[in-house]
This record gives C-alpha cells, structure tokens and sequence, in this order.
C-alpha cells in the first residue's frame, strides 16, 4: 500500500541482538547488523556523499526506483 506510514521500534543493542538469534539470523552476522543499526541510530548514516558512484561507477538511485523496477522478482 503506497503511504501507508510503518511503526519505528527502538531496541537496545542486547535486544536487537537476542531478536535476531532468535530469528535464526546467522551469529557472524549479528554483530555487524547490530553496528548499522547503532550507527544510525546516532545520526551516523544521515551523511549524503558521492561514495557510492566513486567506488562503483554507478550513479545511484532511490530506493524507491529500485522497488518499483524489481517489483516482480521480490513479490514472487
């Protein structure tokens, strides 16, 4: 559903954590996933740079253009 507003949950890192074993996400992924989720938290990720087109050639694109041109092949 376009618009349709999505509920932000804040957990603690431990939390987080204890979810995603429990979701049986891989353990050497945790940390990791654990660390975006910290990291953008405290605004870490909130910086727009020109990384992404220096170190793939690409220019990027916005999320939503990448749904909307992969909506079959992740809906199935």
């Amino acid at each position: 559903m376009p618009g349709k507003p999505i509920e932000v949950v804040n957990l603690s890192d431990e939390a987080l954590t204890q979810g995603m074993k429990a979701a049986s996400v891989p353990e050497a992924f945790v940390p990791l996933l654990v660390s975006f989720d910290a990291n953008a938290r405290t605004g870490g990720l909130a910086e727009v740079t020109a990384d992404v087109e220096k170190l793939s050639g690409l220019t990027p694109r916005p999320l939503k253009s990448f749904f909307e041109a992969n909506k079959e092949a992740l809906l199935g």
